[in-house]
């Protein structure tokens, strides 16, 4: 697939799609370039097309009226209100025909995410658990478990050196709890943010300040759509040093987030 991408924010390994590198402020400063046009068919059709994936550091629920709330939809209306259009938001539920859908044109940019959560990969600790800091997990007869398929298996597999690597793949989310509560592991990998969720039913439990990896979250794009990039890149920078992004991270008060450089 033709995708390339703007990056928003770094929270938890690596995005889809070749990052594309925005110009620092002084450089922005120095060059003065002539601000990118609103792409032509987006003026026409007067909105903007989003596909919008289920991931609570992007979105964080739905206002009374119905409308996504969260950092990805408050950067995203931004994003039009300087355009002068509407935002049609898609739920995406199916990754393989959000890429479909980008490269057909059905949706103009995909908020992505490689991890279905996002926010930094840490580890939670069974109660009693004399682990402080990841490097503490890090030795030989240690073990740490960590979903099958899942992004921070990758991060996981590249940041040990000597601890065993557990990889499990649960039918169900009530094997899984039922496996967690039974004990057995010394150290559970996964975001940060479903970490503190889960850090809340293991009773003893707590989830480790320090972090061996994050995702970076971004919006993605049909290659070839030089317009829409051009704006878009315009349209981060923008957003970056005016604090937009930042602010919006706070208000949501989406933990383990932070802008990308």
């Amino acid at each position: 697939m033709g995708l390339v991408s703007v990056v928003l924010v770094v929270s938890a390994a690596a995005c889809a799609g070749a990052p594309v590198s925005s110009p620092s402020p002084s450089a922005s400063a120095t060059a003065a370039p002539t601000a990118a046009a609103v792409p032509a068919d987006i003026v026409r059709s007067g909105t903007i097309v989003v596909g919008l994936p289920a991931n609570p550091v992007l979105t964080t629920g739905k206002d009374p009226s119905g409308s996504p709330r969260g950092v990805g939809p408050d950067v995203i209306g931004a994003l039009a209100a300087r355009m002068g259009v509407k935002v049609t938001w898609i739920d995406v539920t199916d990754n393989a025909k959000a890429l479909r859908d980008v490269e057909s044109g059905a949706l103009d940019v995909l908020l992505i995410s490689p991890d279905a959560a996002g926010a930094d990969h840490t580890l939670l600790v069974p109660n009693g658990s004399a682990v402080k800091s990841f490097t503490d997990a890090d030795k030989p007869g240690v073990k740490i478990w960590v979903f099958k398929g899942a992004p921070v298996e990758r991060t996981l597999g590249r940041a040990v050196k000597a601890a065993t690597v557990v990889v499990r793949d649960w039918p169900t989310i009530a094997a899984f709890n039922a496996d967690l509560q039974a004990g057995g592991w010394d150290a559970y990998a996964q975001n940060r943010q479903a970490l503190l969720q889960l850090s809340d039913q293991i009773k003893g439990s707590r989830v480790l300040v320090d972090r061996f990896g994050s995702t970076v979250q971004s919006m993605g794009m049909k290659k070839g759509r030089a317009e829409l990039l051009a704006y878009l890149n315009d349209f981060v920078v923008e957003a970056k040093y005016s604090g937009l992004i930042k602010r919006s991270i706070e208000t949501f008060k989406i933990q383990g987030v932070q802008p990308a450089p």
